[in-house]
């Protein structure tokens, strides 16, 4: 990164995909450099605004011909709604979309009364269509909630084309909502159109072939749910081609990533992530932390102790812990240990293995640098035996190397 803009830009897109959204900065020069940084990436930055005035929010989109080919995801294409949450989606997307030829977002309001009708006419599951509309699809963006009425969600604004043009096609054969005249609102209780605030260059530079494929080999290994095999990801045994891609990832605040088996993936630069860190953008809250910990120690950590796992790799089914072997841990309730587990499956940090009920450590570890890596090991120890010789050496070498890095003067 050239100077102290470009580090911000790139932070900028870095807090977006670790959360969603952020807020625009007060400096447009940084947002006008991180919607270039975007372009290259083979995205778009979009400025939102959302019912009742809220404040507005920056998110990444999809432009024309810029969305991932789900032949290069492999097996890796991230995961999907459960069936129920389509089927209540679908029926959102028809009561906020009446009229297939006009924009999908920001569409109309409706009523949560509206959808659970029709999901009671199709027989869906009541708990589920609940779960669907409280928690599974607001948490994806899809739908937000404006005192007694839903809207579309920011996510629906960033749909790839491909995607809305899907739904355009098939408008017809989404399943019908009962008629019902929402209660008036004013306009300006409706979500904003997203602006485009894609680069403004009068006279860019004209993209060759090598930055096509750059930009379609980012696109895949940031859309994945885990590490692309070679065979994927093809350019990157052409070194210039690798060299642009990396400095692509560079500029959205990410960089390539080797995996032991031999695979390519994408993460955050140690800079960026500790700086992420100390801002409190994308990090776990304490439960989260202490059950993704206890999964961690129970199908990595005790195994390797125990000399049946001997591999450097996150990624392991041969170990798998269940949510019962997790609530042996007395400090947290099974409901709370539940929930997180739910929230940890979401974010891609534990997947499920061998059936319901089966945890293990999820794709996203593979993203972590080597020194993010190696500092995970490190916590494993000290969450292990935190008084033995091990964890004591640790300890200490984390003390000096915190007071080394210390500005001269700063209070400890």
């Amino acid at each position: 990164m050239t100077d102290g803009t470009d580090f911000r830009a790139a932070l900028l897109l870095a807090a977006i995909r670790a959360t969603g959204q952020v807020a625009p900065p007060r400096d447009t020069t940084v947002t006008a450099r991180a919607a270039q940084a975007a372009a290259h990436a083979g995205r778009t930055l979009l400025e939102l605004r959302g019912p009742a005035g809220t404040l507005p929010t920056l998110r990444l989109g999809w432009p024309t011909g810029s969305a991932p080919n789900d032949e290069h995801l492999a097996d890796q294409l991230p995961p999907a709604l459960p069936p129920v949450a389509t089927l209540v989606w679908a029926l959102c997307v028809k009561a906020a979309w009446p009229d297939p030829s006009v924009p999908l977002y920001p569409g109309l309001p409706f009523s949560a009364a509206r959808i659970e009708e029709a999901c009671s006419n199709l027989g869906a599951d009541p708990k589920r269509v609940t779960s669907a509309l409280e928690r599974v699809l607001p948490e994806h963006a899809l739908i937000v909630r404006a005192g007694r009425l839903l809207h579309l969600g920011p996510a629906a604004a960033t749909l790839p084309d491909p995607v809305v043009a899907a739904l355009r096609r098939g408008h017809h054969r989404l399943p019908e909502v009962p008629p019902e005249a929402p209660p008036p609102t004013q306009a300006s209780d409706a979500p904003m159109p997203p602006l485009d605030l894609g680069p403004a260059d009068t006279d860019p530079a004209p993209e060759t072939g090598t930055d096509q494929i750059a930009r379609s080999t980012v696109t895949a290994l940031e859309a994945a749910r885990g590490p692309l095999p070679p065979r994927h990801v093809t350019a990157l045994a052409d070194p210039h081609t690798k060299a642009r891609i990396e400095q692509i990832l560079q500029g959205t605040g990410r960089n390539l990533l080797h995996t032991p088996s031999g695979s390519w993936t994408t993460g955050y630069p140690d800079r960026v992530a500790d700086a992420l860190a100390t801002a409190g953008i994308g990090t776990l809250p304490p439960t989260e932390r202490a059950v993704l910990a206890l999964v961690l120690i129970h199908t990595v950590a005790l195994p390797r102790a125990r000399g049946r796992h001997t591999h450097p790799h996150w990624n392991t089914t041969a170990h798998p812990v269940t949510a019962n072997e997790l609530a042996r841990n007395r400090a947290l309730s099974r409901t709370e240990i539940d929930k997180a587990l739910r929230t940890l499956r979401a974010t891609g940090m534990v997947d499920i293995a061998g059936g319901q009920g089966q945890y293990v450590p999820g794709q996203a570890l593979q993203r972590l640098s080597p020194a993010r890596a190696a500092a995970l090991w490190e916590d494993l120890i000290l969450a292990g035996r935190p008084g033995g010789h091990l964890a004591r050496a640790i300890t200490e070498r984390r003390a000096t190397h915190h007071a080394d890095t210390l500005i001269p003067g700063e209070s400890q």
